[in-house]
């Protein structure tokens, strides 16, 4: 049994390929083109004269509920010429890199670094700590999959959940430090603030034990995040994050992707039993696969 079993061997653990799949099939988003980079170029024009919603408070108003709409098997792309296209349990979409600087759409991994993700170290000893009932982190646990956000009337906070793996994040607007250095989080610690119609998220505080992709791609608990939310449209949102990290890699790195709105009739986030219904981490730990915490770079 190989890595790339071990990763799609827990299929009642992911969200269904369909919803990757049906992004790799629309051509826009937006009115922009759902590639990454061309929407990336295309969304930040629109967002400069789009003027959204407002709350009470007079802030962007992005409250309800959103569906990612990224392919999270590799956040570098995946090539038709990549064997797990082919699995006949749980074939991995064909698509883009969600990468829109460096220019050659890589992560800038330090050389060691290179060794343990890209279907890698880690890809070949662990189970993805997704796969184990653990967060998809930040910011894999919107790759895909629906989420809400919520602004509470006092504008100190942007709550968001996300049906992956009960995840939720409370991010604070009112200028609340940091926590400090020593406590690490699965998620890290959100503190937000609004640049004109853009929420801007610094995440720091991470541990390190999650992963951005299906692939072993990684950061270590050096990580520190921005991420910024854009409306461009009334259902749509130009997400974008920038990833630094000193000890895994020679210099940031940005990934795109769109959030739209989801407006079905009566549509609720769900409760996912993940814990309760896993059965296939025994076997993975039988065959030799470890839990990760951050071994593969602990002892660097």
């Amino acid at each position: 049994m190989t890595a790339g079993a071990a990763v799609v061997g827990v299929l009642s653990l992911v969200p269904s390929p369909a919803a990757g799949q049906g992004a790799a099939a629309r051509t826009t988003w937006g009115g922009c083109p759902a590639e990454p980079l061309a929407f990336h170029t295309c969304a930040l024009e629109k967002a400069k004269t789009f003027d959204p919603p407002r709350t009470p408070g007079g802030k962007p108003d992005m409250q309800g509920y959103w569906r990612g709409l990224a392919d999270a098997f590799s956040v570098e792309g995946v090539s038709e010429t990549e064997p797990l296209t082919l699995d006949a349990v749980m074939p991995w979409t064909v698509g883009p890199s969600l990468i829109v600087d460096p220019p050659d759409r890589k992560i800038p991994y330090q050389p060691w670094a290179a060794e343990i993700g890209r279907k890698g170290q880690n890809f070949h000893k662990y189970i993805d700590p997704r796969t184990a009932c653990a967060s998809g982190g930040v910011p894999r646990a919107g790759h895909q999959g629906a989420s809400m956000l919520i602004q509470p009337s006092g504008e100190d906070y942007v709550v968001w959940l996300f049906e992956d793996h009960h995840v939720e994040r409370i991010i604070t607007t009112n200028g609340r430090p940091h926590v400090g250095e020593n406590i690490k989080l699965w998620n890290g610690e959100s503190r937000g603030r609004w640049e004109g119609k853009t929420l801007v998220i610094d995440v720091t505080n991470l541990n390190g034990y999650t992963w951005f992709d299906d692939s072993g791609n990684f950061s270590t608990d050096a990580a520190h995040l921005v991420e910024r939310l854009t409306m461009i449209d009334p259902d749509t949102i130009h997400y974008e994050v920038t990833i630094e990290d000193p000890k895994a890699y020679t210099k940031p790195w940005t990934v795109v992707w769109a959030l739209v709105r989801e407006k079905a009739p009566g549509f609720e986030l769900l409760e996912e039993a993940c814990l309760e219904g896993e059965r296939d981490l025994p076997r993975f730990l039988e065959l030799g696969y470890r839990y990760y915490f951050g071994e593969s770079w602990k002892s660097r």
